[in-house]
């Protein structure tokens, strides 16, 4: 009851909202830190509460950082209800708000218990070797001052092996157990029978002098695993961080406002630029990047990127807007009060997907496969090994020493390692050559996939070097009024036509709607006004000239009076032709929305001939392509230009956002693509399949290597003290594979 009642304070308002991420009527996300998680099974635990509590609607887990969102519902549960929740399961949270803010300070407190506990284990393991000469060195029954002093020796070693085997309690036994009450058999289960065994039965053996037990070995295990496992963390944290080279500090644009005397002047700048005070532009469909209040514009926000919730949420000036909540309608001015927290925008990024290609660990899938059938097979090996050992063999002296052989040499720590360091060491080359991939879940699909669906406008053509001209006629005024409305667009498109009018001064707008894959409407100074595709107008074939190919039309309409359209010629980006002949291997769909039959044979033309073209395609009609591919057991990669396609992109099983300058974020995509890089896909896709194999390689070395291991364990010539050094051995051989590996491979490869 008292470590209860320390929780209490977190329902005071004002220490609540310094860990309070979100918070709307009955919904509330939190942000813990939990120095406790160490591994895959603790992420497992923590991002099961969903399903075992129904008013936690989310949990998710940031391993390198350590620390937990989530989301409940704040009438069921207090804040402090949360907390202890998080205890009683053995993860207490940390509540240090000035480590929330600086997490490497955090980072370097846990790293420092590490360390403690390998001093300790050191000490231990040193002075149990030191007090084992005797029976080394083969001290017998004849040397009578061994016999006289032989229990001192052995109530010392078991004395040194107490703090080793409560140590183990905390680091395995007490996640074994956790486990086990999930219905989760971890590697931490053989782990924990072997050494409470271990430790038991050499107990026994002191207590009725039997024998000196197995405190060497149990040291020796205990102290190489923790040498492991820091190996592990060290490379989580400084080999495998290849998140934060890239997701925190993402170019992504802003529309800053500035005000000069009368006139309000726009800029772009960095995200990492926004200071609290500052004043920014929040068209439709964009992401709100930090914590800010509305000072101007009716904000109607999309908060599903935080709680999963996908109802609007209207807000009144003056009123908080968290950051992750998405605009829908006009452009909002709002206000920055919180400066901008990078690892928030990149954990909506990698928010789960649908549960069809979510995974429970933060390990690749491959190994979240294979450890569903490892654990239980060594299990079933040690046991029999045992067996075999202690009722039909001529030396049952040897059952320990083959059944924890086995155990120890077994240990999958290199296996763990395997994928995140290959496909981790290939996300980092990528970055640098513009593909940004989000973890190493979308890196093993990206390998794996045989089709490939490419949207065209903003995604293959290159709107930058559009020739646009306007058909029709239009005035001033009409200008000012267009160009009003598509201000509050982020769609290419839109800025695109903005930036040819040159409008500086606009009107207030009312009934803002934007229809994606067709256009937008408002009412602008009581005038309706539409801009959009022929078919969204409604405007008769008949009144539209033919331009030959490569055009894009979109129309004009005010007042509900058609006045002319945009006429864009399409230019096709750099390498594109190229491209397509590189991916001859892969089924290739190009999805659009134009409907020009005239550039729809072009783009037959370059295209490999089981290629297939669509157009005239709705956002409804990609995301059913994309559906129908995934029935006949495609795996489908989709490139768009993240708008349009939020849906299809969110749908495939890997989706790509290509841009040529990021103005908003975008959670549906998996990836970002540089669109000067888009030609060089085939390379990416390409290296993707090489590391795919890489990590088989990877896995068949581990394998082989626990089978020998097995074999000699199993014979009984190989001491668990020796099993014990060619354990974290085994997971060195399997990182300077993956390294070694991926390094020529980043060499040879020319961009």
């Amino acid at each position: 009851m008292k470590k209860e009642k320390n929780f209490d304070f977190l329902d005071d308002e004002k220490i609540a909202n310094k860990i309070i991420d979100f918070n709307h009527k009955n919904i509330t996300t939190v942000r813990f830190i939990i120095p406790s998680i160490h591994c895959s099974s603790c992420v497992l635990v923590l991002e099961r509460l969903p399903k075992l509590y129904k008013n936690i609607f989310n949990s998710t887990v940031d391993f390198y950082s350590k620390q937990i969102w989530i989301t409940f519902n704040n009438i069921e549960f207090k804040l402090s209800d949360i907390a202890k929740l998080l205890d009683n399961i053995g993860y207490r949270p940390s509540i240090n708000f000035d480590s929330i803010e600086n997490r490497k300070r955090n980072q370097n407190l846990f790293d420092r218990k590490l360390i403690g506990k390998l001093a300790v284990y050191f000490f231990c393991f040193g002075n149990i070797m030191l007090l084992a000469i005797p029976e080394y060195v083969g001290a017998r029954q004849e040397d009578m001052w061994f016999v006289e002093n032989r229990n001192f020796f052995r109530y010392l070693m078991m004395v040194l092996a107490c703090p080793v085997v409560i140590f183990s309690i905390t680091d395995h036994i007490r996640y074994a157990i956790l486990g086990l009450k999930k219905h989760i058999l971890n590697i931490n289960v053989p782990i924990s029978i072997g050494i409470l065994v271990l430790f038991l039965w050499s107990c026994y053996e002191v207590f009725f002098d039997l024998g000196s037990g197995y405190f060497d070995s149990l040291s020796s295990f205990s102290l190489f695993l923790l040498i492991s496992r820091m190996f592990q963390v060290y490379t989580h944290n400084k080999i495998l961080s290849f998140d934060k080279n890239y997701k925190s500090f993402y170019p992504i644009l802003i529309t800053k406002i500035y005000n000069d005397k009368n006139d309000k002047k726009e800029e772009k700048v960095l995200l990492s630029s926004l200071k609290k005070g500052d004043l920014i532009l929040i068209r439709n469909e964009e992401i709100v990047p930090t914590d800010s209040i509305l000072i101007k514009g009716n904000a109607v926000l999309d908060n599903s990127f935080i709680t999963g919730e996908s109802y609007l949420i209207p807000k009144k000036k003056g009123e908080r807007i968290y950051a992750g909540s998405k605009q829908k309608g006009e452009a909002i001015l709002i206000k920055v009060i919180k400066n901008v927290d990078h690892s928030y925008l990149s954990l909506l990024w990698n928010k789960n997907k649908p549960n069809q290609y979510s995974y429970q660990f933060d390990l690749s899938s491959i190994s979240n496969r294979f450890s569903q059938y490892f654990t239980p097979t060594i299990l079933i090996i040690s046991i029999l090994t045992g067996m075999y050992w202690g009722f039909f063999s001529d030396d049952s002296s040897k059952v320990f020493q083959t059944v924890f052989s086995v155990l120890i040499i077994t240990c999958p720590c290199a296996l763990v390692l395997s994928s995140p360091l290959i496909f981790g060491s290939m996300i980092r080359f990528f970055s640098k050559k513009g593909f940004y991939i989000k973890d190493i879940f979308t890196m093993e699909r990206i390998s794996s996939v045989r089709t490939l669906i490419f949207d065209k406008t903003g995604t293959i053509t290159d709107i930058n070097k559009d020739k646009i001209s306007f058909v029709g006629n239009m005035e001033h005024e009409e200008k000012k009024i267009i160009a009003s409305l598509l201000k509050n667009s982020s769609h290419p498109l839109s800025q695109k036509i903005l930036s040819e009018l040159s409008i500086k001064d606009f009107y207030s707008i009312k009934n803002f709607r934007e229809i994606l894959g067709k256009g937008l409407e408002g009412v602008v100074k009581n005038i309706s006004v539409k801009i959009g595709t022929q078919k969204y107008l409604d405007i008769p074939n008949n009144t539209i000239n033919e331009h030959g190919i490569n055009h894009t039309k979109v129309f004009i309409s005010i007042n509900n009076k058609f006045i002319g359209y945009f006429l864009f010629r399409n230019y096709y980006r750099k390498g594109i032709e190229k491209m397509f002949q590189y991916l001859k291997e892969y089924n290739i769909f190009i999805l659009s929305g134009d409907q020009n039959d005239l550039e729809k044979k072009y783009l037959k033309s370059i295209l490999p001939k089981s290629s297939k073209v669509f157009f005239s395609q709705s956002p409804e009609d990609k995301l059913n392509c994309v559906k129908q591919l995934q029935k006949k057991g495609e795996k489908v990669m989709m490139f768009g230009d993240g708008i349009n396609d939020c849906a299809a992109l969110n749908q495939s099983e890997v989706g790509v956002s290509v841009s040529e300058n990021p103005t908003s974020f975008f959670p549906t995509c998996d990836a970002f693509i540089e669109s000067s890089c888009l030609n060089k896909i085939y390379f990416f896709l390409k290296v993707s399949k090489v590391s795919g194999k890489l990590v088989f390689i990877n896995f068949m070395i581990s394998l082989f290597y626990n089978v020998i291991g097995i074999y000699f364990a199993i014979t009984g010539n190989l001491r668990p003290f020796i099993a014990a050094i060619l354990m974290p051995l085994s997971s060195f051989s399997v990182i300077f594979f993956s390294i070694i590996s991926t390094w020529i491979i980043s060499r040879k490869l020319i961009f």
